[in-house]
């Protein structure tokens, strides 16, 4: 078991990533991930740079139709289409189209709506 020290050195860069979330956005655990509100279309790039920013990362294209699959009744008002961190190519990046079920390629440069994700709170303190 961890010493109370280290327990409340994690706390403290738990709080930390929480305050760099402002203006806040909600985060739902949702499998064993934590994801973000819809935080709107950007291209690929932006996507990567915007969940950096969050404290958390794009999820990889597994992970989206796992949601998608598993978790329907969370994931039922989602947008359309969303970016995965899963790339093809430096050019091509998948995505997960919500409506249809289907994972499928596209340049990089268009824009789709992103959610970030981030490991679950509880993970975190277990680390």
């Amino acid at each position: 078991m961890k010493n109370e020290k280290e327990i409340l050195k994690k706390l403290e860069e738990i709080k930390g990533l929480i305050k760099k979330d402002k203006p806040a956005i909600k985060w739902t655990k949702i499998g064993d991930l934590e994801w973000s509100e819809d935080l709107g279309l950007m291209d690929w790039f932006q996507a990567t740079k915007k969940c950096k920013k969050l404290g958390g990362r794009l999820p990889t294209r597994m992970e989206l139709m796992d949601l998608y699959d598993n978790h329907g009744e969370e994931c039922k008002n989602f947008a359309l289409c969303y970016w995965s961190s899963t790339e093809n190519s430096h050019t091509y990046a998948w995505y997960q189209n919500f409506a249809t079920g289907n994972l499928d390629l596209y340049n990089k440069n268009r824009s789709y709506y992103i959610r970030c994700v981030r490991a679950a709170v509880s993970e975190k303190l277990n680390n």
